[in-house]
């Protein structure tokens, strides 16, 4: 067998990831590696890679942006008609008004398509990324809920409340990058081998090199570290002294470290450039504040874009509520039933909110020991000391009585909610009222009520949403999955899910990667949803009235009772996992049986509320 060619794959999202590591075990000739990193993630990941490869592939502005940055071939992974048909056919589906968005090897094929289908769409081509957020607002504006895209525009469209549908790419293309790329690397082999050669001889050295052109541009470099970027930002300002001498000596710092730099003007060749000489002297720095969370506005932004909710219909009534209550200083009440995504809903508050630059701080009070407690009420370096933030905090209910009656006395003496943007969540029952915490607290500090309603109260959204959820799976897990059938969409609108949007996205998740065709059938949505009732209820579906017969009341679907008592709740237990992990499973699902009340969760497994903590936090 010849020598294998070397390829980096870096892909824009994770089913491009799944999609390639399937692929590279059909291929004898090629060692391919597969990597999930976005526009500037990917170009990251590509300069701390490319050395020990020979050629790279990535697709569309990834491809562009890794191909500025590294001295190896960066080869373009293409869109293929199949994949635009299956967008378009996935929009189709949603039942709402939609548009095609993005550059013109998208549009191009997708006015081909539509033209050859007589399928009326708009399609809008774009010149540059920046040309993307506009031109979404003007969409959104326009009454368009769903749009079919690259990654480009992906996040910001579901930040203003448009689903987008994610631009795959199939099989067949990554076989015709792939393939270039081994036809690339051939016919180039003697002078990637000599590169090669002088990378190791860098790379060997102790030093630390990096060469910006006489404009700044990064050319190469052997940094690896995470603060590389912060190293050439700060190289970059000292360009103008390097370019008027052959040799400069010199200090700079980079958040606790000091690097030794010697530049080199390096002025005979073709494209004059500088090389720098780099030694850092590293100066340890570590603090964390124990039993408290802290989040920025992007880590916020990501938690909710990343989530199930997102890419839902159900995230409009979401963002609308957002856009609302944003504004307002006054704290916050989200109430709602275990599933519903308080937390989620919680984060993109915050990121939309008045203090969204400042940190969130977050205390789930479901996980909160007794040392945690003491921390977060009485050291000065608690969140609840300091000013113009906002404390995120969560399951009020899981705390007892006398730490609730605490936490709002500290709070009023305070001023914290004036100091502080508050939010709070609080878990309730099924077809029960918020438990009395929400009213004293409501009434106490004049919170906003956010409540978010169960999924059985929004029937009308479930297929839509399943639908524009399925078009995430397929990114995730590679697959390409358009929809539900006629008998599985009506399936899943007549069940209760009593576990609300968590179990949506369960059944669905385990639906697709059952389905090796292009439509999920009813047969494996009701082989799904006979196991979530049987390991939630204890009793199988059989048992009970069979779905789809008889009234054709939503209501009348299957429903869970999950019984009072937590020992008598039928648990699944994967044995296969270590004994900790095993415990751990056991202590959340009576801790989750108990309402998230830990000192019912302790005394029920007969142990103390430090030993369910230290459970939990394994």
């Amino acid at each position: 067998m010849g020598e294998k060619v070397r390829i980096l794959g870096i892909a824009p999202y994770k089913g491009l990831v799944t999609l390639m590591k399937r692929y590279a075990g059909q291929r004898d000739d090629v060692q391919l590696t597969a990597m999930l990193g976005n526009l500037e993630t990917g170009l990251s990941l590509a300069k701390e890679h490319y050395r020990n490869y020979d050629i790279i592939i990535s697709r569309a502005n990834t491809a562009s942006r890794i191909a500025e940055g590294v001295p190896i071939p960066v080869i373009d992974i293409g869109i293929d008609y199949y994949d635009v048909l299956l967008c378009l056919k996935t929009a189709e589906h949603t039942k709402t008004k939609f548009a095609v968005l993005g550059f013109r090897s998208l549009t191009t094929i997708a006015k081909s398509i539509c033209n050859v289908l007589k399928m009326p769409t708009d399609i809008f081509s774009i010149n540059t990324t920046s040309e993307a957020s506009s031109l979404l607002d003007k969409l959104k504006e326009q009454g368009y809920k769903t749009v079919i895209c690259d990654t480009v525009p992906y996040n910001y469209a579901k930040l203003i409340g448009i689903t987008p549908i994610l631009l795959t790419s199939s099989i067949e293309s990554l076989k015709a990058a792939v393939d270039q790329a081994v036809y690339t690397w051939k016919t180039h082999r003697d002078l990637y081998h000599s590169l090669s050669l002088m990378h190791q001889l860098l790379d060997s050295s102790a030093s630390r090199f990096l060469v910006l052109s006489q404009e700044g541009q990064c050319m190469y470099t052997t940094l690896k570290d995470e603060i590389a970027d912060s190293i050439q930002k700060e190289l970059r300002r000292e360009l103008e002294p390097c370019r008027a001498v052959r040799k400069r000596c010199f200090f700079i710092t980079v958040g606790s470290r000091m690097y030794s730099v010697t530049s080199h003007l390096v002025d005979e060749t073709l494209a004059p450039c500088i090389m720098f000489h780099i030694t850092p002297s590293e100066i340890p720095l570590a603090y964390s504040k124990y039993g408290v969370t802290i989040m920025d506005r992007q880590s916020a932004e990501n938690s909710f874009m990343d989530s199930f909710y997102s890419n839902t219909e159900l995230a409009r009534e979401i963002l609308s509520g957002t856009q609302d209550a944003a504004p307002s200083p006054l704290s916050l009440m989200i109430t709602g039933e275990t599933g519903t995504g308080k937390d989620r809903v919680a984060h993109i508050h915050y990121a939309k909110g008045p203090l969204c630059n400042n940190p969130l701080y977050v205390i789930n009070c479901s996980m909160i020991s007794d040392k945690s407690w003491d921390f977060i009420t009485r050291h000065y370096n608690s969140p609840f000391t300091d000013n113009g933030n906002t404390i995120y905090i969560s399951n009020l209910n899981a705390l007892q009585k006398p730490k609730q009656k605490q936490l709002l006395s500290i709070i009023l003496d305070t001023n914290m909610h004036i100091r502080n943007h508050l939010i709070f969540s609080c878990s309730q029952p099924a077809g029960s009222p918020a438990p009395h915490v929400v009213l004293e607290y409501t009434n106490a500090l004049g919170c906003i009520l956010v409540p978010i309603r169960p999924l059985r109260e929004q029937k009308e959204d479930i297929i839509p949403s399943a639908g524009l959820y399925i078009n995430t799976l397929n990114q995730e897990l590679g697959r390409q999955i358009v929809g539900v059938d006629d008998e599985a969409a009506a399936l899943l609108e007549q069940y209760d899910y009593p576990h609300n949007r968590t179990q949506f996205k369960r059944i669905l998740k385990e639906a697709v990667i059952r389905t090796e065709g292009p439509y999920i059938c009813a047969q494996t949505i009701q082989h799904v949803i006979q196991r979530e009732e049987i390991l939630f209820s204890g009793s199988p579906l059989s048992s009970r009235e069979p779905m789809g017969s008889g009234s054709k009341d939503p209501a009348a679907g299957p429903k869970v009772h999950v019984p009072a008592d937590p020992h008598s709740l039928s648990f699944f237990l994967d044995t296969s996992q270590s004994l900790d992990d095993m415990n751990r499973d056991i202590v959340r699902h009576v801790l989750e049986a108990c309402g998230g009340n830990q000192t019912s969760a302790a005394k029920s497994l007969g142990i103390s509320r430090t030993t369910l903590w230290r459970y939990l936090n394994r």
